[in-house]
């Protein structure tokens, strides 16, 4: 073993939070365009999209903007506050257009939205995980390889009790915004 993996093993790990976060990207250790989340005090590297990936963001999160009216703030590509040292960037997250955008955490978002390509695993287990025992009520993960859409709810000792899986052709609706919906068939192909 050598020592820094000594040290690692022996050392305490420093955990940051939001606000030291932002400060470093003020003082440029963090460049502004960095693609990292804070998840449980550690900054986690995001995957880089796929052309799949970033083309079904955009035709949700238009059809979601279109249906949403002034009502539902839809947010894409911006850190969700779930906690001091847990601020993840999920790729679209909604919540009432009454609540001012600095009050938004799990507990009161109305929908998170992770799609992904080559993240499936990491967004159904360890992202379901972390949004649950947060207060999210209502997370889908959007699986462009299979098509789906893995809706979780239900929230019981900060864990979803109900994950339900839903085809192409299948429409979903928000729990919270009944108005949303979303069918995975009707949005336009990438191109």
């Amino acid at each position: 073993m050598n020592a820094l993996a000594r040290a690692l093993e022996t050392s305490q790990q420093h955990r940051f939070t939001l606000d030291d976060v932002l400060r470093m990207q003020e003082a440029g250790i963090l460049g502004e365009g960095a693609r990292v989340e804070l998840v449980d005090g550690a900054l986690v590297e995001m995957a880089s999209e796929g052309a799949p990936h970033t083309w079904a963001k955009m035709q949700i999160a238009k059809r979601l903007m279109l249906a949403a009216g002034d009502t539902v703030q839809v947010i894409v590509d911006s850190t969700l506050r779930l906690s001091p040292t847990n601020a993840p960037d999920p790729d679209l997250y909604l919540y009432d257009a009454q609540l001012p955008l600095t009050s938004v955490g799990g507990a009161n978002v109305g929908l998170v939205i992770e799609v992904a390509q080559s993240t499936v695993k990491y967004d159904l287990a360890f992202k379901a995980e972390l949004y649950a025992q947060h207060g999210v009520r209502d997370y889908w993960v959007v699986d462009v390889n299979a098509a789906t859409i893995i809706v979780h709810r239900t929230l019981d000792g900060g864990l979803y009790r109900d994950v339900t899986q839903y085809s192409a052709r299948e429409t979903v609706t928000s729990l919270v915004f009944p108005q949303l919906t979303l069918c995975l068939a009707d949005l336009p192909a990438i191109r």
